[in-house]
C-alpha cells in the first residue's frame, strides 16, 4: 500500500498552527525552515504540491500579543487579518530565494458548494501548476461565518484534494499517528467503516490556546478524504525529513487509505 506513495505526482499538504509554532504558541524559525526545506525536496522531484496553512490568527495573536485565543468571531477575524500578510510574506520570502514564487488563496466552504465557483478555484490552481508556483490555501477567516466556514483546515484541505484530483493528503501534526488506548500506532486504516468501529473511542482530544480542531477533526477529515477515493496519511510534522519519508514508502504515521469509489460529482462533500 505504501509503495505507492512513492508515485504521488499531486500532493495536497496540511500543516496545522502547531507545526508552524514553538511549543509556547509563538510563531518558529526554525519550524517554519523545516517545513519550507520538505517542501522544497517534493518539488525538486517535479511533484506538484499544494500547501494549506495555518497560523494567520497565531500570527495575529502574536501582533497583537494575545496570549489565549479570543473567543468572539470578530476578534478571531481581525487577528486573521493582521496575521494573513506576515504569513505569506513569510512564504514568499522563503521560497523566492529558491526561484519559487508563492501564491495566495483564500476559500470559504459556499464558494466551493457552488459549481462556477468551484470550476474557477480549480481552473486558477491549474494555471499555478503550469506556471510551477506553489499555491498557499487558507480559509478566508476574515469573512468566514459559521454557515460559510470550513471550521478547520483539516476540512479545508479534503475539498482542496478532491478540487485538484491529489494523489495524496498529508495532514502534518504534533503527533506520530493515530493512536490506541494501548499505546499501539494503528499503521494503516483500510475504510471508512474502521474510523466509527475502532478509532473514535480511542480519542483522547484536547484543545489548544491557538488552534481549533484536533484528533476528532482529522478522522472526520480522513473519512471524507477515503470517500473521495483520496488517500491521506497523519504525520509528525515537527520530525526532520518526514515528508521525503512519506514518498519513500516508509512505515510512518497512519495511512487511511482511499476508497475504491471515488465521488463522479467533487460537490458538495
Amino acid at each position: 500500500m505504501r509503495k505507492k506513495l512513492k508515485r504521488a505526482c499531486r500532493i495536497v499538504l496540511k500543516a496545522g498552527t502547531s507545526i508552524l509554532t514553538s511549543p509556547k504558541g509563538n510563531f518558529s524559525k526554525t519550524a517554519f525552515s523545516r517545513l519550507g526545506e520538505g517542501i522544497l525536496s517534493l518539488l525538486r522531484e517535479k511533484r506538484e504540491v499544494i500547501l494549506v496553512s495555518s497560523g494567520a490568527i497565531a500570527l495575529g495573536m502574536e501582533t497583537l500579543h494575545l496570549k489565549s485565543r479570543p473567543g468572539e468571531l470578530r476578534k478571531l477575524q481581525a487577528c486573521a487579518a493582521i496575521g494573513q500578510g506576515k504569513l505569506m510574506h513569510a512564504y514568499e520570502a522563503f521560497f523566492s530565494k529558491h526561484g519559487i514564487h508563492t501564491a495566495q488563496l483564500l476559500l470559504t466552504r459556499d464558494g466551493l458548494e457552488e459549481k462556477e465557483r468551484f470550476l474557477n478555484a480549480k481552473r486558477t490552481l491549474d494555471e499555478l501548476f503550469k506556471m510551477k508556483v506553489l499555491p498557499v490555501v487558507n480559509e478566508n477567516d476574515t469573512v468566514a461565518t459559521e454557515e460559510i466556514a470550513f471550521g478547520d483546515n483539516d476540512f479545508l484541505s479534503v475539498w482542496v484534494a478532491n478540487l485538484v484530483q491529489a494523489d495524496l493528503l498529508i495532514l502534518l501534526s504534533d503527533v506520530d499517528g493515530f493512536y490506541l488506548a494501548d499505546g499501539s500506532r494503528v499503521r494503516w486504516v483500510k475504510d471508512s467503516k474502521q474510523i466509527e468501529k475502532t478509532l473514535v473511542s480511542h480519542i483522547r482530544d484536547k484543545r489548544k490556546e491557538k488552534t481549533v480542531g484536533g484528533m476528532k477533526a482529522k478522522l472526520a477529515a480522513a473519512r471524507l478524504a477515503m470517500q473521495s477515493g483520496i488517500p491521506m496519511l497523519l504525520v509528525n510534522g515537527h520530525k526532520k525529513r518526514i515528508l521525503d519519508a512519506v514518498v519513500q514508502g516508509k512505515d510512518v504515521g497512519t495511512l487511511f487509505a482511499a476508497g475504491k469509489k471515488k465521488r463522479t460529482n467533487p460537490w458538495p462533500l
